[in-house]
């Protein structure tokens, strides 16, 4: 039993969190979608009008994780996708620093680590959805 529980907190600690919170109302109601159907903008904006309805970000879940710049932006998609946008527009970095300290008799150490993380803002076009 204790190695079950074992990995599951360990499975449950390598990968990427993400988190959702709404900044504006829709102007459509949002349903789930595919990922690959959520476009991901990084140095341009999107040439058709659009509404930021929300904030997403994706950081890896531990010190652990070891999903690096590809699968924290699939994330950042997938759950763009969940929640229903059209597009994503990355803003930048939001990595997290983590340490940690031990003491021993007497002894103690500390270490920091890094977590890398990326949000975003989620949009909805004004016009009709692309196909």
């Amino acid at each position: 039993m204790r190695k079950l529980i074992a990995t599951v907190v360990m499975l449950t600690a390598c990968g990427t969190t993400t988190q959702w919170v709404p900044t504006n109302p829709s102007p459509r109601p949002l349903t789930p979608r595919p990922p690959s159907t959520v476009e991901v903008w990084t140095t341009a904006v999107p040439n058709r009008p659009y509404t930021e309805v929300g904030l997403i970000t994706a950081r890896q879940s531990s010190d652990l994780s070891v999903d690096g710049m590809p699968e924290i932006i699939n994330e950042l998609r997938a759950e763009a996708a969940r929640i229903g946008c059209d597009a994503v527009m990355l803003q930048g970095k939001d990595d997290k620093v983590v340490g940690g300290g031990s003491t021993f008799r007497g002894t103690g150490s500390s270490s920091t680590s890094t977590l890398e993380g990326y949000w975003g803002a989620c949009i909805v076009y004004l016009d009709t959805p692309a196909p």
